[in-house]
Formats: structure tokens, C-alpha cells, sequence
């Protein structure tokens, strides 16, 4: 959010509003007076800068936690293959019956790993872990794509509501100016009529851009972990680039220096701002020399890592298969009687081996290495398809910083000096008020297109960082 002391206000208007004319003035032209600063009340929401937000999203957003547990369940299923498996004790009691015809026993069971399976096994656990933790990667990564999108759209619709604010009140003084000169005779009482409608049009938009606000607030609090209607201002770096929309200073030497160049056809470096580029360094002006890099950096995306996790499962599970075959083998300690004390101990080997496969081994075999090679076409597609989100972005990229470069540079000094000129000449009696009504709403489209410029600028970059997995 910007701020909003008078001294670097980003969205003042400045006006040149006609004095009121006593009898004794009627009969002399009047100077046009300086320009007012036009400043909407201070907000008593706090303001949080985008690295606190992405702090807030990260402790506090419920999506987090579930990519958390389903990590530990995965690391957990890990750990208990690394170990042993249980004993398993049978115990079989006679119950009725002869002594000679039970089969009493009493069996203690150790399975071994002799061929490996469990650690074939093991190998499908593993790359289920990386799989979980690539979509904990990407669960995290969204949450600040998508707070970094919502926090620059409620930044928008913030400055869009200033914005409405001001035009609110530079509507009124341009009424309450109609007004006078209507009573004075100056003008025809139309023009009041036509100012009053205004007014009323420009107070709807504002009551819209209010709404858009609060809207934009509640999804960017539920990214946060907080109530929708928790008051909230978002900072944003932009706040620096929109002071190019202030006219005039606020001091009259500056005033009478931007004058004096906007009469001579010139705007000065003061009022353009700097031509600096907007937002990160991600990409260059040559961007043929950062597209290899970029493309390069796409395989980071925990898409893509989960995607190659899930190919080595299947592959784990082929040998899995494989080993299955192989013989079990396990250690068994018995005794052939429960309630007798005299009874026999033995520790014996119990080696059980598959004999035949009726099919189902082998076509179970060919479905894990169909599912396999269509893993690997899901891989190439996944990479076609980062590279060709990369691509784009930066095309987007190129184009958003192009034009934030026009307006700053030739359509929004154009359009305020156009602006100061209309007001000039109507305090003077040379401009009408539809030329300065129609500066107005130019002007304020141009504001608002210069916004929305800046602010795809922002979410442009958001979007390349998700493009090529970047945090």
C-alpha cells in the first residue's frame, strides 16, 4: 500500500479550482489560483509488506501441514522396511480330543531376507518419499505464488480505490466550481447538472472498487491463515513507481518550474520518475541469452521430479515382482505340545518356493512396464510443456515491462499536462467543461491502465518463477 501523508501521496490530483468571485471581481479576469492537494483520510488497517505475508502463509496456511504429514507417513513406511519383521508366535492347545490324534504345537516364527526382497520393496518406499516431497515442494511454491498473485491484486484494487477516492473529490470541487460560475452567470446551469451526474457516476465506481477490496482482502487472508474480514493493507515496491501519477509538488517553486516546462511543451524528469526496470533482475532485455538458462532450471520443477520419482517406483516394482518369485525363507523354533511337560524342541528352516505362474506374474510384469514407459512419455511431456510455460511468460514478461515503460515515459506525462492545461484554461474562461471533463476521465483511465500495467508486471514474474519451479 502507499502512504498516505501529503509528502508522498502517489495518486494526488492536482486542481485548479475557481476562488469565489464577489460583485467587485465580476468585472476583472481572475488569476488562476494554485493547485490543492487533494488527500483521502489515512487508513487505520495495518500494513504488511509482502515477506511478512509469505512468513504468515508458511506458519499459518492449512494446505502446508497436509504435504507435511503425508512426507512423514511416506519417511515412516521407509524406516519400518530398514528393520526386521515382527515374530509371529502360534500357539495350538488341544481343546477336546485324544492326546495321540492332537497336533499340538507351539511355533516361533522369524522371517529372513534372504534374497532381498524386502529391499526391492524398499526401493518403491524411497521413491515414494521423493514423490511426496516434490509435492511438498510444489504445495509450498504455489502458496507463494499464489499469496505473492493475491497480495499484488489487493494492492491493485487498493490503489484503485485511492484512486476513486481522489476522482470522488476532484469531481466535487469541479461541481461546487460549475456551481459558483453558474451563479455568477458565467456558465449556463447545464454544466452543474452535468457535474452533479459526475459525481454520482464516479461515487459508483468508488463504492466498486471498494467492494473489489474487501473481496481481494478475504483471499488473501484465508492464504494467511487469518478471518476474511481481518483488516489488511498490503506494501508493495510499486508503491515507488506510481509517483510518476502526481502532476504537480506540493511546493509552489515546483510548481511554477513544472509550469513554466509544460507551457514550452515539456514535462520534467521529476514528474516521468526513473526509468529503472521494474521488479526483479529475472530477466534481461537480451532475452535469447537467458532463455537456454531459464530452460534449463525447468528441471528443478517438483513436477517434474515428481514425476521422475513415480517412474523409479514403478521400475522398484518391477524388481519387486521379480523378487517374489525367489524363495522365502524363515526360522522357526517348535515345541509339539502345549500342556505337556514332556514334550520335544526343534529350531528348524521353512523354505516356501513358488512353482508355477498360471499368467498372472507375467502379465502383471508387463503392466508395471507399460505404466512404466508411459511415465517416461508423461516426463518428455511435462518438460515440452515447462518449457513452453516458460516461454510464454517471458514473452508476456518482455511485453508488460514495455509497456510500463510507455506509459511512464510518453502516454501519463501527455495525459497531465493535457489535464493542467484543460484546468487552466477553464479557470480562465478559455476551456469549457466538457474539454475538462473529458481530461478527467482520460486521465483517470490512464491512471488506471498504468496501474494494471504494473501490477501484470508483478504477477507476470510470479508467473515465471512458477514456470521454471523458482521460489
Amino acid at each position: 500500500m502507499l502512504p498516505r501523508s501529503p509528502k508522498i501521496w502517489p495518486l494526488v490530483l492536482s486542481l485548479i479550482v475557481t476562488a469565489p468571485l464577489c460583485a467587485q471581481e465580476k468585472l476583472t479576469t481572475p488569476e488562476p489560483p494554485s493547485a490543492p492537494v487533494v488527500t483521502p483520510e489515512i487508513s487505520v488497517e495495518p500494513e504488511i509488506t509482502l515477506e511478512e505475508l509469505l512468513r504468515l502463509a508458511l506458519a499459518n496456511n492449512p494446505q502446508l501441514p497436509i504435504a507435511r504429514q503425508n512426507l512423514e507417513a511416506a519417511q515412516q513406511r521407509v524406516g519400518a522396511n530398514r528393520v526386521l519383521d515382527s515374530p509371529v508366535l502360534q500357539v495350538v492347545p488341544r481343546l477336546i480330543g485324544n492326546r495321540e490324534a492332537a497336533d499340538e504345537e507351539i511355533v516361533l516364527s522369524q522371517s529372513l531376507d534372504v534374497f532381498g526382497q524386502k529391499r526391492a520393496r524398499r526401493g518403491v518406499l524411497e521413491a515414494e518419499v521423493r514423490r511426496v516431497e516434490s509435492e511438498s515442494t510444489l504445495a509450498e511454491r504455489s502458496l507463494v505464488v499464489q499469496v505473492k498473485n493475491a497480495a499484488t491484486e489487493l494492492f491493485a484494487a487498493q490503489e484503485a480505490q485511492n484512486l476513486g477516492d481522489v476522482q470522488a473529490e476532484v469531481a466535487r470541487l469541479f461541481r461546487d466550481a460549475a456551481a459558483r460560475r453558474a451563479q455568477l452567470g458565467d456558465v449556463p446551469f447545464v454544466q452543474v447538472q452535468r457535474a452533479d451526474l459526475e459525481v454520482l457516476r464516479v461515487e459508483n465506481e468508488l463504492e466498486a472498487a471498494r467492494a473489489e477490496r474487501l473481496a481481494r482482502r478475504a483471499t488473501l487472508n484465508s492464504l494467511i491463515g487469518q478471518a476474511p474480514e481481518t483488516p489488511l493493507r498490503v506494501a508493495l515496491p510499486l508503491s515507488s513507481e506510481l509517483a510518476i501519477l502526481r502532476p504537480l509538488n506540493a511546493t509552489q517553486s515546483a510548481t511554477s518550474s513544472t509550469r513554466t516546462n509544460a507551457s514550452n511543451g515539456e514535462i520534467s524528469s521529476s514528474q516521468v520518475g526513473s526509468s529503472s526496470q521494474i521488479g526483479s533482475d529475472l530477466v534481461a532485455s537480451d532475452l535469447v541469452a537467458q532463455r537456454a538458462q531459464l530452460l534449463s532450471s525447468t528441471l528443478i520443477r517438483p513436477d517434474i521430479v515428481g514425476a521422475e520419482a513415480t517412474l523409479d517406483a514403478r521400475r522398484a516394482q518391477i524388481r519387486v515382482l521379480e523378487r517374489g518369485r525367489l524363495p522365502q525363507v524363515e526360522l522357526q523354533a517348535r515345541r509339539n505340545t502345549v500342556t505337556s511337560s514332556g514334550g520335544s524342541t526343534a529350531l528348524r528352516a521353512v523354505i516356501t518356493v513358488p512353482i508355477f505362474d498360471f499368467g498372472s506374474n507375467k502379465r502383471e510384469r508387463r503392466a508395471l512396464e507399460a505404466e512404466a514407459r508411459a511415465q517416461e512419455s508423461q516426463i518428455t511431456f511435462l518438460r515440452s510443456q515447462a518449457a513452453t510455460q516458460v516461454e510464454q511468460a517471458l514473452i508476456r514478461l518482455q511485453q508488460q515491462r514495455a509497456t510500463v515503460e510507455r506509459y511512464r515515459n510518453g502516454i501519463v506525462p501527455l495525459t497531465l499536462d493535457l489535464l493542467r492545461k484543460t484546468q487552466v484554461g477553464y479557470a480562465a474562461g478559455a476551456s469549457t467543461y466538457l474539454e475538462v471533463l473529458e481530461a478527467q476521465r482520460t486521465l483517470r483511465q490512464v491512471q488506471t491502465e498504468y496501474l494494471q500495467a504494473l501490477v501484470g508486471t508483478r504477477l507476470s514474474e510470479a508467473t515465471l518463477e512458477s514456470a521454471f519451479g523458482a521460489t
